[in-house]
């Protein structure tokens, strides 16, 4: 592709993510200095190369799911945050951690994207313990509470009758904290365990082990929904179905250097970036329409990921 329609690429995708009109040829020529002609030659180029498409007869061009990708594409790496988004990033995230951080991270996210967010943590079973806490609820129900890496917060109902005594749960405790082996595989640990010790401690871990399956659902925090309807778009019930059934699917895998991944068709776009979670990967999603701000979502994407990124230690946490 010549310079020139480079440029004609991109000012058809800037003025129609600008209007969410078809551009005209005349409304490009008199930027560019050219004869409508000119760029009616290069819009049929462009055409031809699966780049724009002319929506109705008579009208003008839009860019097609691979144009889009291409003018999005020459904003990667994506430009940092705004010192004023970063400053607020940092006052918000300060002191967050566990579930509330990615509350906080996803409504920010949609706060400076203008578009729907998700969130999408791992399921836990990846992830190592920090702190266990064991305590009686009723006389056949024992409370256990686990933090795991990055002061993520899961509770957990276990079922035993009758309820050991104080000394019997402080022993369990003591067992799960020495274990070292990430969450999915402590079940097996305890079970192990459980045949060494005596029988009021070995009948506690084994209905732990029974129960730890429900501290491993994944995560998912979702923010900015009614955002899908103020755009243009959202009068159409076709977009918005498809705009939600995109929140609902996996992360696309990234597919640009830092973890970024854009994913796209001539109604939908999905940009998603990856973080650090512990041992495990975390992922933000952006979801709005094809004719995304690409240069602000990308910028959001990133810059969100990376500040979930940061370590955040709980203070008296083991390290």
């Amino acid at each position: 592709m010549n310079e020139r329609r480079a440029r004609v690429l991109d000012m058809v995708a800037e003025a129609y993510i600008a209007t969410a009109h078809p551009v005209a040829s005349a409304h490009i020529a008199a930027q560019l200095d050219v004869s409508p002609a000119t760029v009616r030659y290069d819009f049929g180029s462009l055409e031809s190369e699966g780049l724009l498409q002319q929506p109705h007869t008579s009208a003008g061009r839009i860019p097609t799911a691979l144009g889009f990708r291409m003018y999005a594409s020459s904003f990667l790496p994506p430009r940092p945050l705004p010192d004023a988004q970063l400053d607020q990033l940092d006052r918000h995230l300060k002191g967050a951690e566990g579930d509330g951080l990615f509350h906080i991270a996803s409504r920010l996210a949609a706060e400076f994207s203008g578009y729907a967010v998700m969130v999408r943590l791992p399921a836990d079973d990846t992830l190592q313990i920090l702190e266990i806490h064991l305590s009686q609820l009723a006389s056949n129900r024992m409370l256990a509470v686990v933090v795991l890496e990055n002061g993520l917060v899961r509770q957990l109902g276990v079922t035993v009758d009758p309820v050991p005594s104080e000394d019997v749960i402080d022993d369990a405790e003591r067992n799960l904290r020495q274990l070292s082996q990430p969450l999915g595989e402590v079940p097996a640990a305890l079970l192990d365990i459980a045949k060494r010790a005596e029988a009021e401690l070995g009948r506690t871990l084994v209905a732990l082990a029974k129960a730890w399956d429900d501290l491993q659902p994944p995560r998912v925090f979702r923010e900015g929904l009614h955002q899908l309807l103020s755009e243009p778009e959202g009068a159409d019930p076709a977009f918005v179905r498809s705009a939600l059934e995109q929140l609902e699917m996996e992360a696309p895998a990234p597919d640009h250097e830092g973890g970024l991944a854009l994913e796209l068709d001539d109604h939908v776009a999905r940009v998603a970036s990856t973080f650090s979670l512990g041992r495990s990967t975390g992922k933000l999603i952006l979801v709005g329409p094809s004719r995304m701000r690409y240069p602000n979502a990308l910028a959001v994407a990133h810059g969100l990921a990376g500040a979930l990124a940061r370590p955040r230690p709980r203070d008296g946490a083991q390290r």
